[in-house]
C-alpha cells in the first residue's frame, strides 16, 4: 500500500510533513513487463535484471512511487540567516533505470530521481533497503540512510526545525559545542551509523559525515527556539570561543 495511504509506520512529525507538502503523482511505470528490463553485470554484460532487483524496484514503486514532498532548510552563512525548500520525487525511469552490482556490500543498486537540484551524483536504493549516493556519479555505492523511512524522518526533522534559529557551524567549534549540550535526546527512527539526530524542546543537534571518502569528516548543525534554547546554545559557543559577531548575527 502507498505510503500516503498508510502512513503508519513513520513518526508523527514525519506523516504531518506528508501531510502538509505531500502529493501523489502518476508513478512512472515499465510501460512493458519488467522482465524485460536489462541491466549490466559487473562484467558490462547486459543481461535480464535479476528477481532480486525486480523485487526491490517494484516494492519501490508500489510503496513510494509518485509521491513527492517539500523540505524547508535554514542556516547562519557570514552572520546571515538563509532559508530554502528542496523538492523530493519517488520515481525510478522505467526500462531506462540504471541498475549496477554492488562488489563490496554485494547485491544491486539502482537510480532513482530524488532530489530536485544540480547535482553531479545519482540518488540510488540498494537491494538491502538502503538510500545512498556515488558522490560524483561514478564512484562506487555509498550509503546514506538503511532505509527509505529513515531517510524521510529525517527530511521530517529538518523542515520541523527550520523555522528554529540557525547557529553557524564556526569550523569545528559546532562540534565540540554541541558535546556541551545536555539534555537532548536522540532520535532513532532518524538517526544511523553516520547521521544523527539529538532534540529537546528547544534546541536541535544534526550531525552527519560528509561524503569524502579520503578525507571523512563530521558535520555539525545547530538550532534553537526560546530564550531557554539560544541562551543554552550561546553558553556552549562561548564556552568554545565562537567568534561573538558571528553569534550575534545569528537569529
Amino acid at each position: 500500500m502507498h505510503i500516503l495511504d498508510s502512513p503508519s509506520d513513520l513518526s508523527e512529525r514525519a506523516q504531518d510533513l506528508l501531510r502538509r507538502t505531500g502529493q501523489r503523482e502518476s508513478p512512472v511505470g515499465f510501460e512493458a513487463p519488467i522482465e524485460m528490463w536489462r541491466v549490466h553485470d559487473r562484467a558490462g554484460r547486459l543481461i535480464p535484471a535479476p528477481m532480486e532487483l525486480i523485487i526491490r524496484c517494484e516494492g519501490f514503486e508500489q510503496r513510494f512511487g509518485g509521491l513527492r514532498y517539500r523540505v524547508r532548510h535554514s542556516w547562519t552563512l557570514g552572520g546571515e540567516r538563509h532559508e530554502t525548500a528542496y523538492s523530493w520525487e519517488y520515481n525510478h525511469f522505467g526500462l531506462r533505470t540504471w541498475a549496477w552490482q554492488d562488489p563490496t556490500r554485494g547485491g544491486w543498486y539502482f537510480e532513482w530521481l530524488g532530489e530536485h537540484v544540480s547535482k553531479p551524483c545519482r540518488d540510488l536504493i540498494h537491494t538491502d533497503g538502503s538510500v545512498g549516493t556515488d558522490v560524483d556519479g561514478g564512484s562506487p555505492y555509498l550509503p546514506l540512510a538503511p532505509s527509505i523511512t529513515h531517510l524521510i524522518e529525517s527530511h521530517a526533522l529538518t523542515d520541523a526545525v527550520s523555522g528554529w534559529r540557525p547557529w553557524p557551524a564556526c569550523g569545528s567549534t559546532a562540534a565540540s559545542a554541541a558535546e556541551l549540550l545536555h539534555g537532548l535526546v536522540e532520535v532513532p527512527e532518524a538517526s544511523w551509523q553516520t547521521s544523527r539526530w539529538r532534540l529537546s524542546e528547544s534546541v536541535a543537534v544534526f550531525e552527519s559525515e560528509n561524503w569524502d571518502r579520503q578525507n571523512p569528516s563530521r558535520r555539525v548543525r545547530i538550532w534553537s527556539q526560546g530564550e531557554a534554547g539560544h541562551r543554552q546554545v550561546q553558553e556552549a559557543f562561548e564556552g568554545e570561543r565562537c567568534p561573538v559577531n558571528a553569534l550575534r548575527h545569528a537569529g
